[in-house]
């Protein structure tokens, strides 16, 4: 039996490029009415009753008799409540108080954020976002609203408080969006933003949306990695800087914040890695600093233009193959293209890039990661390469070009 391929997904709706996103889920599906069961089933709640279980219990709870005579008491020894002499243990004590601690943690952080989050129903499914000020503007993903009619989209917040926003900006390369509401809740307090350049891979991350339709849902994670990328986006780029968690998402949950434990938004829940198309353990968060820089972007000019070098990646050249060859050392193995800066700059032929603004190149994760989070268009960057005619490193002076736009592909 073949093994289904792995997929990634935008959480929602199923795209012929191995994407899926939120945005064309389906309202009657979310309800247990869809066409494809096997993603948007109606949960199976399975009630924790068991007859043979039970009689398995009723056995236990019998008296206990040793040669049909009764276990005598022994007056001289006190009763002992079992819960009492766990709760003297002190090492149970602290984990008791550890754990207690972290759920007040996940509940405030809940309690004070989850009004901000809304439901966002662009006319055909729905997804999540959070609002960042008090004039009214929500981030989510483009791929949410990219189905509205005219740009507008419905949008719930907490209760029965509901309203009609308008998208004033999208950029598809990043998958961000911002809509606009012109009346909010009483009282409602916008999200607080946090510094992706600070993510710790280990912390704890709390996700709050709508999965498949269930109104502000909070799930709780650690960050499993950061500075990978969101790949086959519209315009053949990928999304760099992601954040990696395993916190529960699902379709539904496009949109919505990644918080740290201060309940700061640390990414925007974009993409999961799944052969079913629901959670597995492995999703991915547009970074809140990119977040920040685009949305400003949207909000002042309506577009954003991405930081662009005109290459494309090859192999990651190791040690070891590095040594066979007689190279320098290890790096990226990149292709200028035609008319891009690197080859305006005069770098036309392939060769390896082992450093960006001096710092060391891996892969190409991370140099997509450090263009986007560090620099824009018209920026100089020093690329350090290793001339494969000569096998001399060199440095080249590069000024950033506009990645072309979607449209002009």
């Amino acid at each position: 039996m073949n093994k289904p391929s792995l997929r990634i997904y935008l959480i929602g709706t199923l795209l012929t490029l191995s994407l899926a996103g939120c945005s064309n889920l389906n309202i009657d599906s979310i309800l247990g009415q869809g066409e494809n069961e096997s993603v948007l089933a109606e949960p199976t709640v399975v009630l924790a009753q068991d007859t043979e279980t039970a009689d398995t219990i009723e056995d236990i709870e019998t008296q206990p008799v040793i040669d049909n005579e009764p276990i005598a008491a022994d007056t001289n020894q006190s009763m002992v409540d079992p819960g009492q002499a766990q709760t003297d243990d002190p090492a149970l004590t602290q984990a008791q108080q550890v754990l207690d601690a972290e759920e007040q943690i996940v509940a405030d952080v809940f309690a004070r954020v989850s009004p901000a989050v809304v439901k966002i129903e662009p006319g055909q499914g729905l997804g999540s976002g959070f609002l960042i000020d008090n004039e009214g503007h929500i981030i989510t993903n483009n791929h949410v609203i990219e189905a509205s009619p005219d740009g507008r989209v419905l949008v719930s917040f907490t209760g029965l408080f509901q309203t009609v926003g308008q998208v004033v900006g999208t950029d598809p390369d990043s998958d961000i969006a911002v809509v606009k509401v012109e009346q909010l809740p009483d009282g409602i307090t916008p999200v607080e933003l946090g510094d992706s350049e600070q993510v710790r891979i280990g912390q704890h991350t709390i996700a709050i949306g709508n999965p498949l339709g269930q109104d502000r849902t909070v799930t709780t994670g650690i960050v499993s990695a950061i500075g990978r990328t969101i790949q086959d986006q519209p315009g053949g780029f990928s999304i760099g800087g992601a954040i990696q968690t395993d916190a529960a998402i699902n379709p539904g949950n496009s949109g919505g914040p990644l918080l740290d434990s201060r309940g700061r938004v640390i990414g925007m829940n974009t993409a999961i890695l799944s052969r079913s198309g629901t959670n597995s353990g492995i999703g991915f968060a547009v970074p809140v600093n990119l977040i920040a820089k685009v949305s400003d972007a949207l909000i002042a000019e309506g577009q954003y233009d991405h930081p662009y070098l005109g290459i494309g990646f090859g192999n990651e050249i190791t040690t070891l193959v590095a040594e066979q060859n007689d190279l320098p050392g290890p790096g990226l193995l990149i292709q200028p293209r035609a008319d891009g800066p690197v080859a305006s700059a005069g770098l036309v032929n392939q060769a390896i890039l082992t450093a960006i603004d001096g710092v060391p190149t891996t892969s190409a994760d991370q140099v997509i990661t450090y263009l986007e989070l560090n620099t824009n268009p018209g920026d100089v960057v020093t690329l350090s390469v290793i001339n494969l005619n000569t096998q001399e490193q060199q440095d080249i002076q590069v000024e950033l070009g506009s990645r072309p736009q979607v449209t002009d592909q």
